[in-house]
């Protein structure tokens, strides 16, 4: 059973913005940028999930009551930084915020900065985030066309096992 090493007390989950009906992680307070939302650790597994955050090739961890409602957008406010122990198969699951986020805030990040790719009930699915740079459709880093697989890498926010391809 995952274990949460820290729960910042200036998020909680509430009614998401984005995505209506649906809950999401909220700012309580403003965050500064580098503030640490959560630390969670567990034992990896080969299974994905719609809620799973992938932390090496084909390990995968459901990040706990709290980081489960972190939802995606193409201009997030966090990223999220995984360190996997092959040896143990014990991983370790950080969301930090990479700018300023204001109180009523959702707290998300970009699926496609972890995910090699995503459940097919989310593959392909609109986004809804709204932001400036939406890609339109929520995907994993390897259904990206190679300009926003380039965005991405650029901004150092892609876990390092995300590799540009020949796509």
């Amino acid at each position: 059973m995952g274990k949460y090493l820290i729960k910042s007390e200036k998020a909680k989950v509430s009614d998401s913005i984005i995505v209506k009906g649906e809950k999401a992680l909220v700012a309580q307070q403003d965050i500064e940028k580098n503030t640490i939302i959560f630390l969670y650790e567990d034992s990896a597994t080969d299974t994905r999930t719609r809620t799973s955050i992938q932390v090496a090739m084909d390990k995968h961890v459901e990040p706990g009551e709290f980081g489960a409602f972190a939802n995606h957008s193409c201009s997030p406010n966090t990223q999220i930084i995984a360190n996997y122990d092959e040896k143990t198969n014990i991983a370790e699951v950080l969301m930090l915020t990479i700018e300023k986020v204001k109180k009523g805030e959702e707290l998300t990040f970009d699926y496609a900065t972890t995910e090699t790719t995503v459940t097919p009930d989310l593959l392909n699915k609109t986004c809804l985030c709204k932001s400036a740079n939406c890609r339109k459709k929520i995907t994993g880093f390897n259904d990206l066309s190679l300009a926003d697989k380039m965005t991405l890498i650029t901004k150092d926010i892609t876990a390092s096992y995300l590799q540009i391809t020949d796509k």
